[in-house]
């Protein structure tokens, strides 16, 4: 009961990880049966494969090496013999993931101790759970948890030897959580973030006001870290009014700007405040840009191969082209249009480009402007050069988005050192996964309180 307890408070953030299952015996089949229910994606190395596994049609039989190349998690299961004695060296922790994390209730001489603790020193692999060999010193690396002796999984009932290997499983991913949650969130110095677009100042001074009557902050700004510094992804009128409110820190979440989850859509921006014909000569009157009609059909291709900034299309449904003007930078360019019209009328940010559509829902509607869909890259590489983008425009989809963290606002005003803030925030992150307030869901999910 505690145990299944245990799986259900922390199944869910095994969704989608991968576990390589070595050795497929009785207790590895129970593990690969049981991580199917938590969502886990299995990889299988049976070193003498049986017909019968051969003919299992969702098993995912690997060779060893690239098992170990695509595990998430690793557990072995293999006895001692001629064939398995090291079977996990030097040469395959070398070609694990370097977040991966082994877990051996197997015989202790399966793996390499040596070389587990030099995979573990230079950070080829996170973690690891295994039993000594006879005889072997303790270990005193942090991240090496040494599994009680005797654990003989053969000598124990099925059902008992399943509970010891996923508890072992569990209390690793327990570990990988709260450390993972203590990194990705992070207390820091407001002036090591830095925007990728411009700020709306008029929101900004709102929000500081609104700050100023609060105790908590809810969501934390998310960054990525890019050249030693951390641009701002998400928040970035959060982060100017704590500037203008006068914090020295601020709690943020760092994503990878590398993982493959994190995306980043457009915005497009839809116009009002006056007709369209006014909007257009108001705009034509920018300088830095150049406005040409345009054939619909040929407005999509100009937008995906960069011959345009922006498109704008009317009310009335004509469409334009937007480039930019001799002696100016596209971005250059990009900014004055959307500070012009922004000054001139109001602007809504939708996703939706079915005019029919938006004139119903965006009363006296002059323009929608269509932009570029953007890199990645390309934000951070603005970014760090401090060529702006205008507000407005980016909306990335962060993968692990954490939210409710309701940080201590008189916390972060205070001049109380760094590290002892950021060690006062691993304490509550800590605090809040021991009481199993933590859920992760996978699924879209929308808030009604926000």
């Amino acid at each position: 009961e505690a145990l299944l307890s245990l799986a259900h408070a922390r199944g869910t953030a095994l969704a989608g990880s991968t576990l390589g299952i070595i050795g497929l015996g009785a207790t590895g089949q129970e593990v690969l049966h049981r991580a199917r229910a938590f969502d886990m994606h299995i990889l299988v190395h049976q070193p003498r494969l049986t017909s019968e596994l051969a003919l299992e049609p969702e098993l995912e039989l690997l060779e060893l090496n690239e098992l170990l190349e695509r595990s998430d998690f690793i557990s072995l299961h293999l006895p001692l013999g001629a064939e398995t004695r090291h079977v996990i060296g030097a040469a395959q922790l070398a070609r694990c993931r370097a977040h991966a994390m082994l877990l051996n209730t197997g015989s202790a001489e399966v793996v390499d101790l040596q070389a587990l603790h030099a995979a573990l020193a230079s950070g080829a692999l996170a973690q690891a759970a295994v039993r000594l060999p006879t005889g072997a010193a303790a270990s005193t690396h942090p991240n090496l948890k040494v599994l009680p002796a005797p654990f003989n999984t053969a000598s124990l009932p099925p059902r008992h030897a399943l509970e010891r290997v996923l508890k072992q499983l569990l209390e690793l991913l327990r570990q990988r959580q709260s450390a993972g949650a203590a990194r990705s969130l992070q207390g820091g110095g407001l002036e090591a973030g830095v925007p990728h677009e411009h700020f709306d100042a008029a929101r900004a001074a709102d929000l500081a006001a609104r700050l100023a009557t609060e105790s908590v902050l809810v969501n934390p700004p998310v960054t990525a870290e890019a050249e030693g510094r951390f641009v701002v992804l998400d928040g970035a009128t959060r982060t100017k009014a704590f500037q203008q409110l006068g914090y020295p820190h601020i709690v943020v979440q760092i994503v990878r700007s590398d993982d493959p989850n994190l995306r980043l859509h457009t915005w497009y921006h839809a116009v009002s405040g006056m007709p369209q014909p006014a909007m257009l000569a108001l705009l034509g009157g920018v300088s830095a840009v150049h406005i040409e009609p345009a054939a619909s059909s040929a407005m999509q291709a100009a937008l995906d191969n960069r011959a345009a900034l922006c498109n704008l299309i009317g009310a009335d449904g004509q469409g334009y082209l937007v480039r930019a003007a001799a002696g100016y930078s596209g971005l250059q360019a990009l900014n004055a249009l959307v500070a012009a019209y922004s000054a001139a009328g109001a602007v809504t940010r939708t996703l939706n480009t079915h005019m029919d559509s938006l004139r119903s829902t965006v009363p006296g509607m002059a323009l929608l402007v269509v932009f570029p869909q953007f890199k990645v890259a390309e934000v951070l590489h603005a970014a760090l050069s401090g060529d702006l983008l205008p507000a407005g425009i980016t909306r990335f989809v962060i993968p692990g988005r954490i939210l409710r963290l309701n940080a201590d606002l008189a916390m972060l005003k205070s001049n109380v050192e760094l590290a002892h803030k950021r060690a006062w925030l691993e304490q509550m992150v800590a605090e809040k996964l021991a009481r199993r307030n933590v859920r992760f869901y996978q699924e879209p999910v929308t808030l009604l309180d926000e």
